[in-house]
């Protein structure tokens, strides 16, 4: 098979006729964003419930009504007293309903029941599942559980409306690092294994997988043509304990200050990689399965392996994709200012592309700013509401707090007794995260305070870090 672009089905899908319209609605799709942010941000709580369903192939044929639903519980008891009724539903209230009067999760199979409200929320959550879980076997959360479960909870979860089977819908978003949800798919099972810890901390494991993929996927993508030396390139975080934080660490000058410059660029990305997703191979391709997502490293590996010749006709395809996307856009994008675009490849062709791909960017940044910023905000507005965090003079940071310390520790250690303080860190690394020496000493100082480390000499190799609940 030779790559070749399909010159055709780019013009036509990108409104060449007309204005270019970028980011084209495609089959399978890389981002669940669009260019619509309006200030809102994801409702963690929503997306997980509906992943959940997602991963159990469940829905539930009615919302739950929390005031019906306690009443059906109180109904199902005869009482001799009008006042025992009364007691005894505030007694159900107060058992299993939170401040903000929704259903208290309390068992996994309370998940099945957030609802799920919001159009973005839904589409996270199918993001999440279709590129984290992939073609993995549903996994159920078993009514039998129940049987464990006191008085009260079985009389509730009668009370609950029926879960029925349902089908997942035809694919929405390609996984483009296989590493990444082979990972999820064994902290996730490793976790169901844990009923209360589930329960309660799922919703952590998803925003912060959530948090890896896509940080790890604007990663990737600066290195557009090159190959990749790591599959995973960790991220610096600080703790939340340390006191002095400046902007002489390292953990800030390779934390977000790094990630952002990225997460900058991505949706230039995102319509460059549909622009490239274009080919004839895929047009000749009836169904979904059989098209091929090309990355940009597998594009190099085919370029690398065509004939001059075949190289000469791609490089053609682009010049006049350029010329053409140039005129389109000459009355706004100010080509002058791009100025001369160096040639960082050994081959023709992939410095087209990259100049390509700089065009693209560049009239963005010069005419198109609003959609350009407006979709990379639907993530840099998560990032804010969890692990981004303003430190004064030293600005914003990656800020691991203790909560999420103490649960991918857990996460990491998993059944075993203890670990290795030095393999600690390194299954951190292993899942996207890396500390400086500082942080490492911060953290150690937490474990110590916990009583978490168990120390055979003061060598870190003998330092391990216990299991706790």
């Amino acid at each position: 098979m030779v790559y070749q672009l399909n010159i055709e089905a780019i013009k036509k899908n990108f409104k060449f006729d007309t204005s270019i319209k970028h980011n084209p609605k495609t089959e399978l799709e890389f981002l669940p964003y669009n260019t619509n942010f309006k200030d809102n941000h994801y409702n963690l709580r929503e997306v997980t419930g509906e992943f959940i369903r997602l991963v159990g192939k469940k829905k539930v044929l009615e919302v739950v009504d929390t005031d019906q639903l306690i009443n059906k519980v109180v109904d199902s008891i005869t009482f001799q007293d009008i006042n025992q009724r009364s007691e005894f539903k505030q007694i159900i209230k107060t058992l299993f309903l939170d401040e903000n009067n929704q259903l208290y999760l309390f068992h996994p199979q309370t998940l099945y029941y957030i609802h799920t409200k919001g159009n973005e929320n839904k589409r996270l959550a199918i993001f999440l599942y279709n590129i984290l879980w992939d073609s993995e076997n549903a996994w159920i959360i078993e009514s039998d559980q129940q049987e464990y479960s006191d008085v009260m909870s079985k009389l509730l979860f009668k009370a609950l409306p029926q879960l029925t089977n349902s089908e997942i819908k035809n694919k929405s978003y390609i996984s483009m690092l296989p590493d990444i949800s082979k990972l999820f798919r064994q902290d996730f099972k490793w976790l169901i294994s844990k009923n209360e810890l589930f329960t309660t901390q799922v919703d952590q494991l998803i925003a912060y997988y959530y948090f890896f993929y896509i940080t790890q996927f604007s990663i990737r993508n600066e290195s557009l043509f090159k190959p990749i030396e790591k599959n995973i390139r960790p991220v610096y975080f600080t703790f939340e304990n340390e006191e002095r934080l400046s902007k002489t660490r390292i953990s800030y000058e390779y934390g977000w200050k790094n990630l952002e410059s990225l997460i900058d660029q991505t949706f230039t990305h995102i319509n460059f990689l549909k622009m490239l997703n274009f080919t004839m191979s895929n047009e000749d391709s009836h169904a979904e399965q059989d098209s091929v997502i090309f990355s940009y490293q597998k594009i190099a590996e085919e370029i690398y392996s065509m004939s001059s010749e075949e190289q000469d006709i791609l490089n053609d395809q682009i010049i006049t994709l350029i010329e053409e996307y140039k005129e389109k856009l000459s009355h706004d994008s100010k080509w002058e200012l791009l100025g001369t675009i160096s040639e960082p490849y050994d081959l023709p062709v992939l410095n087209t592309l990259y100049l390509l791909f700089n065009m693209i960017d560049h009239q963005f940044v010069e005419a198109r700013s609003g959609p350009y910023n407006k979709y990379k905000q639907w993530f840099v507005n998560f990032c804010q509401k969890t692990f981004l965090k303003s430190r004064g003079r030293s600005g914003k940071m990656l800020i691991l707090d203790t909560d999420y310390l103490l649960f991918l520790t857990k996460l990491i250690i998993k059944d075993e007794s203890k670990i290795r303080l030095k393999n600690l860190f390194i299954e951190f690394e292993i899942r996207g995260i890396i500390f400086d020496r500082d942080t490492q000493e911060a953290i150690v100082d937490y474990f110590e305070k916990l009583n978490l480390l168990e120390k055979k000499s003061d060598s870190g190799d003998a330092i391990y870090v216990k299991a706790f609940l």
